[in-house]
């Protein structure tokens, strides 16, 4: 990976140069996109060689010619399923009649069987402790038995690891806590997911033939993932039962949902420890008006073990300022007794702003945030990434293996930055994302601590059920050794 100067903190890295450079041109401004005007998209603009960096697109119209409607035996084949019974998945033809319910309902059984292999080999040196080289995999299957359009029971297992760090099934090259090397087996048949979700208009349609009366209510009950806030607020896999309404309607928005959760079992609180005995609540809203997206959600775990009882608020509002999308963020933990590694009182405040150059479907985006005294998450998976996950490949955890994030997730006292430029190619079959992020310390204790990290992301599809993934990072970090990793990943969908 190259050498780092510490005295002066920079980056002798061909990776450093490379996403440093690409980032300066990106962030100078939108305005690179008038001076490619200016100067004209054929290269008459000094930085129209660089900005975009994908595929560059024309500006196009609608189209005058005329395309006939296609024949079933024009249509491509599709992508069949693991194990398809009844009608198939995206199948054309007649769809089977099916048999009526006592209460109107006709339900037209099929069983679709799916899931995602991934395999990787990596390997991280994260500055205090050995380096870990290690080739890990991870099997996601699931079952998915479809009633009708909107009923349906949902199974998962995840036979090859146990969702925690460190525990999937692979071979340990180098392990920071032990120098052997071994095959490591991590065979788990619990079940990860179970649920059932429907709607009770749809259930009891003949309660309300003429579709007039307020009887649309969505709901789920069983073990399945949840996310609040972009997995800011919570990001954890529940036992829980909740209840939505959709499209509500008033004079001055478009539609607004409303939906209402109690969650008793499997919540890992802030620190990934599971909860034996939790009890979550939750009141969650959007609302869509002609300008904007506003979310808020209100939260209350009531723990009887040490964990303590807690309370949490959010809000989000996402809008188009002129050329930029934006979403601004407004998150808070109450504890309701002394402060723990569980929860604490605390308030995350962040943002992310991005903009596509022109003539490209690229992304540039700056994605600051702010932690004032300690914020925790209601619920965090144990390999999930924390708070600041969503802001940054950085602040992510690739949820494989004994990889973490490059930057630390915690959220107390610190400010910080994701800042990246993802890049397409050859038609969405290949992605790149370069970027660069930065933690700093505003508590003023001299423990306090200042990282700083670069790093890139490459995706490249092969076929049409394939993807490798490529990833490398080095992060500057003050008061230790600095810490640098790469990893490549095959990623099979079936």
């Amino acid at each position: 990976m190259g050498k780092t100067d510490r005295r002066r903190g920079r980056i002798k890295t061909p990776l450093g140069a490379t996403v440093v450079s690409a980032l300066l041109l990106a962030f100078a401004s939108p305005a690179l996109a008038e001076e490619n005007e200016k100067g004209g998209h054929d290269g008459g603009g000094f930085f129209s060689k660089f900005y975009p960096l994908g595929d560059r697109l024309p500006v196009s119209r609608l189209s005058d010619e005329y395309i006939p409607f296609q024949s079933v035996d024009e249509i491509p084949p599709r992508l069949k399923l693991l194990f398809e019974l009844g009608n198939p998945f995206l199948e054309i033809g007649n769809l089977t009649p099916g048999f009526s319910l006592p209460g109107g309902a006709v339900w037209q059984p099929r069983l679709w069987v799916f899931g995602t292999y991934r395999s990787a080999l990596q390997s991280f040196d994260p500055g205090t402790t050995l380096r870990t080289t290690e080739w890990v995999n991870r099997f996601d299957l699931f079952a998915n038995l479809q009633l009708t359009n909107t009923e349906k029971i949902v199974f998962g297992i995840r036979p090859l690891d146990h969702n925690r760090f460190g525990q999937f099934s692979g071979y340990n090259i180098e392990n920071r806590a032990d120098t052997s090397s071994d095959w490591n087996n991590e065979f788990d048949s619990s079940v990860r997911t179970l649920f059932f979700e429907g709607d009770f208009g749809s259930l009891m349609p003949n309660l309300d033939p003429e579709g007039i009366r307020p009887i649309d209510f969505g709901f789920t009950i069983g073990r399945q993932p949840f996310l609040f806030q972009d997995g800011v607020l919570l990001n954890d896999t529940l036992d829980a039962f909740g209840i939505i309404r959709n499209n509500i309607r008033f004079g001055g928005i478009s539609g607004m949902r409303l939906a209402a959760l109690w969650a008793w079992g499997d919540l890992d609180r802030n620190d990934t420890r599971r909860d034996p005995q939790p009890n979550l609540f939750s009141l969650n809203t959007s609302i869509d008006t002609w300008r904007r997206t506003v979310e808020a959600d209100l939260l209350y775990v009531d723990d009887d073990t040490a964990n303590g009882d807690a309370w949490y608020f959010s809000a989000l509002s996402t809008q188009t300022i002129g050329n930029f999308n934006t979403t601004f963020r407004f998150n808070s933990s109450f504890a309701e007794d002394a402060d723990t590694s569980s929860v604490a009182d605390g308030f995350l405040i962040a943002a992310e702003i991005s903009w596509t150059p022109h003539h490209s479907d690229d992304i540039v985006y700056i994605n600051p945030f702010w932690a004032i005294e300690s914020f925790t998450q209601a619920g965090r998976e144990p390999i999930a990434g924390g708070s600041l996950a969503p802001l940054g490949i950085m602040f992510a955890s690739n949820n494989i293996g004994n990889f973490r994030s490059e930057l630390s997730n915690a959220t107390s006292e610190v400010a910080g930055i994701a800042m990246g430029y993802q890049a397409f190619f050859d038609n969405f079959r290949r992605n790149l994302i370069l970027e660069v992020a930065a933690r700093v310390d505003t508590s003023g204790d001299s423990t306090g601590r200042d990282d700083y990290a670069v790093g890139f992301q490459l995706q490249q599809k092969l076929k049409q059920r394939y993807l490798v993934q490529l990833d490398g990072f080095f992060s500057l970090r003050d008061k230790r050794d600095d810490a640098f990793g790469w990893r490549t990943e095959l990623l099979i969908q079936f």
